[in-house]
């Protein structure tokens, strides 16, 4: 128990030492070390760039730091289905609209979705000889259907953010409508491409170059590469730096993307800790898991901190409790799980979506807002039963194991006295429940207290119980029912 405890407490101080008194800026600070002075920046945006709400902050960092040092132009190289709708947006009319530095979209192969929002949002726009873009339909998370109501609030606040782009880049409105809401028939470059009403708009690169108006469709011309682009431009001679996370932001980017792998060892490391005595390592790949898990989300800017990793630890002291000192209470445990999920789960949650968390506009929904969190830590919390379970299979029989868990250790910690080569002589021996089974509690056996797990459901204190087997990790009992 002692041992918990400390490890509790270094998990507390020194996981979060080195987080305490920095701010996100000192901590990223700059990707490199590098000047963008005079430079072309290219930003990759990728299959699952939009989204990781921690890519946008990322971009956001790099265009004011382009803007600082005078870079010569930013290119976004698309190639992507698509992401986070609101982020995006937020992208295009807030942040692109205050960037000095000219801004470039290349389509290469795909801007899809979201992507093409980014698209719209730049200055230029090249595409891919057999690049698309467009279908920039709004969906849920999920990918499912919008109902109509939310539906229709929605198309409405993004149907200013055309105007905003249409307004701030000189492009074509109903060309971004048409790729974006299907609720009329459209016709451009004199009927060579033509929208139903229902259907949304996705132009190839020969379509995208197309006159409309006295002024091409959507793009500015057609490009194989990023050289090609540069050329257009007339940046062939200007070094490119290609801008990507290092250090503390890679750092951050994995955290948050892995999340839930850290949540399913963290928790699988716990739990075999409490139950395998005399071996440590498992404790110490919780404890790493879930530093790792509250230090990166928090350099994510994710609502991460200091009370979230205090309220974890404290959950995880009274499972403890629960577990080691007063077995069968119930209480003490559940508060406790109660206690650690709610810490893991708001720990994910995107700082700035919180702030911006309106339910009266309806803009940031709770589903939004949390989706992302609860689809991790399920898949956290399922990962972790399943390596417990391959773990309490598995582990008694691996030398490593037995070599770790010395015997002397092992008999004080489950009650198992046999020499070498023989039988526990616990099997068949009967007993008292000593605490109610939940199914873990505590029986006295032979004159003493051991910790048990029951056979199938609920004993209460008192019953007599009959031990009917035990692997090294567990000692498993059933009642004994009264003729």
């Amino acid at each position: 128990m002692n041992r918990w405890i400390l490890a509790v407490w270094v998990f507390l101080v020194c996981g979060f030492a080195t987080a305490n008194e920095q701010e996100e800026k000192s901590l990223f600070g700059k990707n490199s070390g590098e000047s963008f002075e005079g430079k072309v920046v290219v930003l990759k945006v990728g299959e699952d760039s939009l989204v990781n709400t921690y890519a946008f902050k990322y971009w956001k960092k790099v265009l004011k730091r382009a803007d600082e040092e005078k870079a010569k132009a930013v290119i976004f190289d698309l190639d992507t289905p698509g992401g986070l709708a609101f982020d995006t947006a937020d992208l295009i009319t807030q942040v692109l609209p205050e960037v000095k530095v000219k801004t470039i979209a290349f389509v290469n192969t795909d801007a899809i979705s979201a992507g093409s929002m980014v698209a719209f949002g730049c200055d230029k726009i090249y595409m891919h000889p057999r690049g698309s873009i467009g279908a920039t339909g709004l969906i849920s998370g999920s990918g499912a259907e919008i109902e109509p109501v939310m539906r229709a609030k929605l198309e409405s606040v993004f149907a200013s953010y055309v105007k905003i782009v249409a307004k701030e880049k000189g492009r074509n409105a109903d060309v971004m409508k048409a790729m974006m809401f299907k609720d009329k028939a459209y016709s451009f470059a004199g009927g060579k491409v033509v929208v139903e009403e229902g259907d949304l708009l996705t132009l190839t690169g020969d379509e995208a170059v197309l006159m409309h108006e006295g002024k091409p469709l959507l793009a500015d011309g057609i490009c194989e590469d990023l050289l090609a682009v540069l050329a257009k431009e007339n940046l062939a001679q200007s070094d490119v730096v290609v801008a990507e996370p290092t250090g503390f932001e890679a750092f951050a980017y994995w955290v948050a993307k892995f999340s839930a792998l850290l949540i399913a060892v963290g928790l699988m490391g716990a739990f075999l800790e409490m139950k395998t005595p005399g071996f440590g390592i498992f404790g110490g790949i919780a404890i790493l898991a879930f530093t790792v898990f509250f230090l990166g989300n928090h350099v994510a800017d994710n609502l991460a901190g200091y009370e979230l990793a205090a309220l974890f630890a404290v959950g995880l002291i009274l499972v403890i409790l629960e577990f080691l000192v007063i077995p069968g209470t119930f209480f003490a445990g559940a508060v406790g799980v109660v206690m650690m999920l709610s810490a893991l789960l708001i720990a994910m949650v995107d700082r700035d979506s919180f702030e911006g968390f309106d339910t009266d506009k309806g803009l940031i929904t709770l589903t939004s807002l949390i989706g992302w969190p609860i689809i991790f830590l399920a898949i956290g919390l399922a990962g972790s039963t399943l390596l417990v379970t391959l773990f309490m299979r598995f582990l008694p029989s691996v030398p490593l194991y037995n070599s770790l868990a010395v015997n002397a250790e092992l008999k004080r910690g489950t009650g198992i006295e046999k020499g070498e080569g023989e039988e526990s002589v616990l099997l068949g021996v009967e007993g008292v429940a000593e605490t109610e089974l939940r199914p873990v509690g505590r029986a006295k056996i032979n004159g003493k207290l051991l910790e048990v797990v029951s056979d199938v459901g609920f004993i209460p204190a008192g019953a007599k119980i009959v031990v009917t087997s035990e692997d090294g990790m567990r000692i498993i009992v059933e009642e004994i029912k009264e003729a």
